[in-house]
């Protein structure tokens, strides 16, 4: 149990330094440094690594190490596709009978974003629009929708902290004002398709600004 618990520590900080942005695309990533650097043995750390290999976040090669793996334009493509899929299911689900304090959740959160906006803060805006995807998420009660986002949503924070210029926040957060209305009106297609054009939009600036 114990080394399952320490694959899973080294797991989430590598990965979490991946995210955000402090293991950078094609960075190698040297397991004596990691160990050292969360005070455990190289075995787990080096099991980590395997395991996000397996997720796609990392590149193996043989005799060279592990490295940050380099998104193309087609990985970015994929997994906003899949988003558009599964986050706007989700969406159309939490619109059917919404609570009132996750309906006014959602507007706090939402005017967090605009104030954000204003400030052409991207990290705090960023924050803002997490909490507004997981309080619509704590709105669907299909686990397996949510269990398939949480899986693709580490991917996509990696690509926007990657790539923070390409964000348009004023857009953006008037398209998760667009949900939020739909949910308020509980239309469930309303809020299914102003969900999907979200990413669909963020799909197409990031392939317009991304080579592969």
């Amino acid at each position: 149990m114990a080394k399952i618990n320490q694959t899973q520590i080294a797991y989430d900080s590598i990965l979490q330094d991946i995210k955000d942005n402090r293991l950078a695309q094609g960075q190698p990533i040297v397991e004596e440094e990691y160990a050292k650097k969360i005070n455990m043995s190289r075995t787990p750390v080096r099991e980590a690594i395997r395991l996000l290999s397996v997720d796609g976040f990392v590149t193996l090669y043989p005799r060279k190490g592990a490295f940050v793996k380099v998104l193309t334009a087609n990985d970015i493509s994929d997994c906003y596709e899949m988003m558009e899929a599964i986050e706007g299911m989700i969406a159309f689900i939490a619109a059917k009978n919404p609570e009132e304090n996750k309906v006014n959740a959602l507007k706090i959160v939402l005017e967090d974003m605009e104030k954000y906006k204003q400030q052409m803060d991207f990290h705090k805006w960023k924050e803002k629009d997490i909490e507004f995807h997981r309080t619509l998420h704590t709105m669907c009660k299909n686990q397996l929708l949510i269990q398939h986002w949480e899986k693709l949503f580490q991917r996509t924070y990696q690509i926007q902290t990657s790539f923070t210029t390409v964000v348009d926040i004023s857009e953006a957060t008037e398209e998760h004002r667009m949900i939020y209305q739909a949910i308020v009106k509980k239309d469930c297609e309303a809020a299914r398709r102003s969900t999907q054009q979200n990413w669909k939009r963020a799909r197409e600036d990031f392939l317009k600004n991304t080579k592969t």
